[in-house]
C-alpha cells in the first residue's frame, strides 16, 4: 500500500502563491489523508491561510492533517515534498529599488527581475534563505524534493543543486504566455474571441483579458518548448485534436499578416532567429543586450512595460480580501475549486503513485537534455514524472545563435550564484560586468556599492 506523502509549504502565507497552490493540493482526490504543513514567518497571513486550509479540508472532505508553524524546523522532519515560494524584503518595495538604483547610474532596465543588474540584488537577497532551507532539508528530510517557485528561478534552483545534496526542480507557468500568443494569432480557426488591442503584458490589470485566451489555447494546442526559464523557445506546436503541425501557419500569419504592434520584440526575434520565444516581451527583454540604449529607446520602440508595482500591491490586496471573505463565510469556498494549478499536486501524485506524468515545463540540471547547453546548468525542458522522480526529456540542439544567447546568460548567472553564495565582492563586480545591460566599469562599481548599502540587512553573506 502506498504511503501518503507529507507536504511542507514554505511561504504558505503568501496570498498570491499560497491561495492557488493550497487549493489545488487540498482538492486533490488522490492526496486525501495526506499531511500538510504550512510554514510562514508572516503570522497574520499564516493564520488566514491555515483557517482557509481547514475550511477547504472540511468542506471538500479531504481528510488531510493540516498543521501550521512559523518555524520550518518543526515542519520539515521526514517531509517528502517541500514547496518554496519566499521573498526576502518587502516584495514590491525592494523590486522597485532593484530598478531605480541602476537607473540612477544610467542603466534603464526593462524589467529587473530575472536578469539585468536588478536581478543580481534579487538573487543576493533570496539565496541565503534558499540555501538555509536546503541545509535544513539535508538534516531533516534528505530524500525530499525541493519544489522551487522563487525567482530568479534559474539561479536559485541552480544554487540549491550546486551547493546542496537536495533534489530540486524549479516550477513556473510562463509557457502559458506562449499559448496565449499563439491563440491570438490563430484564433479565427478556433472561435476564440480576442480582446481588441490584446497583449500578454504581465500587469495585474491585464489578467482579465489574458487568462481566458491562455486557458482556451491550452485546450486546443500542444506546445513543446525548451531553453531557459523566461527565455525558452518553441520547438513544436500542434493542434491537440488533429495533430496538425501549426508552426508554418503561425509563422506565416504572425510575421506577414498580423498586427505589428503585437508583442513586437517577440515578433522581431521570431523573424530573425526562426524560432518563437515563449515568455512574451515583458520577460524576454530581460536577457537581451538590445533593450536599454538611451538613444534608440527600445522600451518605446517595442512598448516594453515595467512591472506595475502598484498593480502587484492591488493584486495582493485582492487575494487577501478573497481569502478573508471566504474564511468569514461571505463567499463560498468552492470558488477555489477552479484555482489554476502551479503543478504541485500533479508532481506529488506522479511521484507518489508512479503516474508517468508528462509536465511541459520543468527547470532541472541539463545533463544533456539540451545538448548544446552546459550539462551542469539549470535548463527548462518538458519532462516525465514518475516513481523514479523527475526526468527532463532530451530535446534537439537549439539553433547555435539562440544557444549562444542562452550560454551567455548561464555563464553570467553561474558567476552571480557563486558571488551571492560566497559573499565575494570582487566576484560580484566581475559578474555584473558580464551583464548584457552593463556597459561601463564605474557604473557597475557604483551599482554594486549602492546594492550592498541599500540591502545590507538582507545580505549577511557580504557583511565581512
Amino acid at each position: 500500500m502506498t504511503t501518503l506523502p507529507k507536504i511542507v509549504m514554505i511561504g504558505a502565507g503568501s496570498a498570491i502563491f499560497g491561495l492557488s497552490s493550497l487549493a489545488t493540493v487540498v482538492r486533490s482526490q488522490r492526496l486525501r489523508g495526506s499531511e500538510i504543513w504550512l510554514v510562514d514567518v508572516n503570522e497574520p497571513g499564516l493564520e488566514i491561510m491555515t483557517q482557509l486550509a481547514e475550511l477547504m479540508n472540511r468542506e471538500w472532505g479531504s481528510g488531510m492533517r493540516i498543521n501550521a508553524t512559523t518555524q520550518r524546523l518543526e515542519a520539515l522532519p521526514d517531509a517528502d515534498f517541500v514547496t518554496v515560494s519566499v521573498q526576502v524584503g518587502p516584495r514590491e518595495e525592494v523590486w522597485e529599488k532593484d530598478w531605480r538604483i541602476p537607473l540612477k547610474h544610467g542603466i534603464r532596465q526593462p524589467y529587473a527581475e530575472n536578469s539585468g543588474p536588478g536581478a543580481f540584488a534579487h538573487t543576493a537577497r533570496n539565496l541565503p534563505l534558499m540555501m538555509a532551507i536546503a541545509r535544513d532539508m539535508e538534516e531533516l528530510c534528505p530524500d525530499a524534493w525541493y519544489l522551487n517557485f522563487t525567482n530568479p528561478l534559474i539561479r536559485l534552483t541552480w544554487a540549491v543543486h550546486r551547493y546542496s545534496k537536495i533534489k530540486v526542480v524549479g516550477l513556473c507557468h510562463q509557457l502559458l504566455w506562449a499559448y496565449a500568443m499563439a491563440m491570438a494569432v490563430l484564433s479565427d480557426g478556433y472561435d476564440v474571441p480576442i480582446p481588441e488591442g490584446f497583449n500578454v503584458h504581465t500587469d495585474y490589470d491585464n489578467q482579465a483579458d489574458f487568462l481566458p485566451v491562455a486557458k482556451a489555447a491550452y485546450q486546443h494546442f500542444d506546445i513543446k518548448a525548451a531553453g531557459l526559464n523566461h527565455f525558452s523557445w518553441v520547438y513544436d506546436i500542434r493542434d491537440q485534436a488533429t495533430s496538425e503541425d501549426l508552426y508554418p501557419l503561425l509563422r506565416e500569419r504572425w510575421l506577414n499578416h498580423y498586427r505589428t504592434d503585437f508583442e513586437p520584440l517577440t515578433r522581431e526575434l521570431f523573424e530573425i532567429f526562426g524560432m518563437m520565444p515563449t515568455p512574451g516581451d515583458s520577460h524576454l527583454c530581460e536577457y537581451l543586450a538590445w533593450v536599454h540604449d538611451p538613444i534608440t529607446k527600445p522600451w518605446e520602440k517595442y512598448d516594453l512595460k515595467l512591472q506595475s508595482w502598484e498593480g502587484n500591491r492591488r493584486r495582493r490586496a485582492d487575494r487577501w480580501a478573497t481569502a478573508q471573505a471566504i474564511v468569514n463565510g461571505e463567499r463560498s469556498v468552492d470558488e477555489l475549486k477552479d484555482a489554476v494549478s502551479e503543478g504541485v499536486p500533479e508532481i506529488v501524485e506522479a511521484i507518489t503513485f508512479n503516474d508517468n506524468f508528462y509536465h511541459h515545463q520543468l527547470n532541472l540540471p541539463n545533463n544533456g537534455c539540451i545538448p548544446n547547453l552546459p550539462d551542469d546548468a539549470i535548463v527548462e525542458v518538458p519532462g516525465l514524472i514518475s516513481g523514479l522522480g523527475i526526468q527532463g526529456l532530451n530535446m534537439p540542439p537549439l539553433p547555435e545563435p539562440i544557444a549562444e544567447l542562452c550560454r551567455r546568460e548561464l555563464a553570467y548567472s553561474s558567476l552571480v550564484i557563486e558571488a551571492c553564495y560566497t559573499g565575494d565582492k570582487d566576484l560580484a563586480l566581475q559578474a555584473l560586468l558580464l551583464d548584457p545591460m552593463v556597459n561601463d566599469i564605474d557604473r557597475a562599481r557604483a551599482i554594486l556599492k549602492d546594492f550592498l548599502t541599500e540591502f545590507a540587512e538582507y545580505l549577511p553573506q557580504f557583511a565581512q
